[in-house]
């Protein structure tokens, strides 16, 4: 092993960490300071629980979104089944854990939202005269304002206005994540390690599960984007990239360990041109991070258009993530 090698695809990678965390630290050095009263004068994010579409209610979407999380940990299950649990050593597996992740709080979210919104129901089934917000209020948003939300519900977990509290947060950046790394895994898998399964040095071949995880994970996603009303700035991308990285690191930890063989030829750090195809994956990050941005605008648009109110934007500097 070329010491030379080892030594610029760990800069790479450092290098990575490095501007991703550095972005991350000054978009939070960034946010706006509280105004004179004590609020925020940044705009607050949707709630997690509510869908775009005015007709699309949010316990359709918690069921969609427990749905997806199901189908995806069948899916997981029938990988495991079909190979054995060192599949696991796979970025596939790993997005596809990450997705599942992301639909089960989602459902959560969702499940909160739902209780909140019953709790606000019945609260002003009560007491008519109360300024209670109902339920329908919950669902939209009317004349362009955004009416004041109750939370009758307490915790920790669930602390801040409407938007899911930290558990919303975490939902976001994953949501963020998950898209990238989604489209990145497709893009390799279809574009790179397909077209070489056909030749004799191909340790596998091309079979039902491959499909349905490289498909399903896709659609379920796109599904889900064109459901919600979650933002995607561009801040989001240095999670994506973080994530990647924490994959590359864990990849070298268990070669130090042991590990003899590599999920991926071109992650082995005695390959040819080593450095290059580090490189060449890292940038890879942003035409992957871009397309799935384009295609949030684009479902914007089309909200905008349908209901002649934007509720949220694919890239606003006004995003608490």
């Amino acid at each position: 092993m070329a010491q030379w090698q080892c030594i610029l695809c760990f800069a790479v990678v450092a290098a990575s960490v490095a501007a991703s965390l550095g972005a991350i630290i000054i978009r939070k050095n960034r946010r706006l300071p509280p105004r004179t009263d004590g609020t925020s004068s940044a705009a607050a994010p949707p709630s997690p629980w509510m869908s775009c579409w005015s007709r699309v209610r949010p316990a359709w979407l918690l069921a969609f979104r427990a749905t997806a999380a199901a189908a995806l940990a069948a899916v997981l299950a029938w990988d495991l089944r079909a190979y054995d649990p060192s599949i696991m050593m796979y970025y596939t597996e790993w997005t596809l854990l990450l997705e599942i992740a992301y639909f089960v709080v989602a459902a959560l979210c969702s499940a909160y939202g739902c209780l909140k919104m019953y709790a606000g129901s019945r609260a002003d089934d009560d007491d008519p005269e109360s300024n209670t917000i109902s339920s329908r209020l919950l669902c939209r948003r009317r004349s362009g304002g955004d009416a004041p939300v109750i939370n009758p519900i307490s915790g920790d977990a669930w602390a801040g206005a409407d938007d899911g509290g930290r558990l919303g947060l975490v939902m976001r950046v994953g949501y963020q994540v998950t898209a990238g790394a989604v489209v990145l895994t497709d893009v390799v898998f279809w574009g790179v390690i397909v077209p070489f399964m056909s030749s004799s040095a191909a340790h596998f071949s091309l079979n039902a599960v491959m499909c349905c995880i490289h498909s399903l994970n896709l659609v379920f996603l796109l599904t889900e984007t064109t459901l919600n009303t979650l933002a995607f700035p561009w801040i989001g991308m240095a999670y994506f990239v973080l994530w990647t990285c924490l994959y590359v690191i864990v990849q070298w930890i268990a070669h130090v360990c042991g590990l003899a063989w590599w999920p991926y030829p071109f992650l082995s750090l005695t390959a040819s041109m080593a450095p290059l195809w580090y490189l060449a994956m890292a940038l890879l990050h942003l035409p992957c991070y871009l397309v799935y941005w384009l295609i949030v605008r684009a479902k914007n648009y089309v909200v905008a258009r349908s209901t002649g109110k934007l509720q949220t934007c694919s890239d606003s500097s006004r995003s608490t993530v």
